[in-house]
């Protein structure tokens, strides 16, 4: 079951065109591999175009075996708080507008870590990816948006509601930090890590948690001006 896209199709062409025999069949019908007579090889498989079967005398037969996904890859997506796919390769942010972004920045992808793909495909991502992780190294300072969650530690009750839900894995409990009632450890968000989306101040069962420019009191005020009006 040959797959092409973009130019590799010429290459399938060519290959057709030069002699090479493609024969179909599918997982009911598999091609056998058997001693023949003379030290060679004898194929047995079933065309499905055709549904016979042929027998092909080879002198050598060559396996082409799938790509799987590095061993402890799921363990090291889980550690970096970065999604895979099914199969258990990495995903990217977005495939269109950052193939080799994951959605916690910083962290890049290239070649199989991504999927199969032919060499050429992997040093283009790799170059990619070197590029993107530049333009963050060559800025002695970083710019972060003014939407961030703050968390007020004197209404923190370090019940971890924060930690589990972000999709980003941003918050965590500062061990220094004094909580409500005076126990110790309270939840801190880093402002360069925060993607103000919110889900922590929602979800924060003590209202511990602000999004700056969402802050309860503004939400309250907009709502009673659009009323008002």
């Amino acid at each position: 079951d040959i797959r092409v896209y973009g130019l590799r199709e010429r290459y399938y062409t060519l290959a057709r065109e030069k002699g090479v025999v493609f024969v179909r069949y599918d997982d009911d019908h598999k091609p056998t591999v058997e001693p023949a007579g003379d030290g060679g090889l004898r194929v047995r498989v079933t065309d499905v175009s055709v549904g016979e079967e042929l027998e092909l005398d080879a002198d050598l037969v060559v396996l082409s075996t799938g790509v799987v996904p590095s061993e402890g890859a799921e363990e090291l997506g889980s550690v970096l708080k970065v999604p895979t796919t099914e199969e258990g390769f990495f995903l990217e942010a977005h495939v269109k507008l950052r193939p080799v972004d994951f959605a916690s920045d910083g962290i890049f992808m290239a070649g199989l870590a991504h999927w199969p793909k032919h060499i050429d495909e992997a040093i283009a991502q790799a170059e990619a990816a070197a590029g993107r992780a530049a333009t963050i190294l060559a800025q002695d300072t970083l710019r972060v948006g003014g939407v961030v969650a703050v968390v007020d530690p004197e209404k923190c009750t370090g019940c971890l509601t924060c930690v589990r839900m972000c999709p980003y894995g941003v918050p965590r409990i500062e061990p220094t930090a004094v909580g409500v009632g005076g126990i110790k450890g309270a939840a801190y968000i880093e402002p360069a890590q925060c993607h103000g989306c919110g889900t922590c101040a929602a979800e924060c069962p003590a209202k511990a948690i602000q999004l700056m420019h969402y802050k309860d009191e503004q939400i309250d005020a907009k709502i009673e001006a659009l009323f008002a009006a």
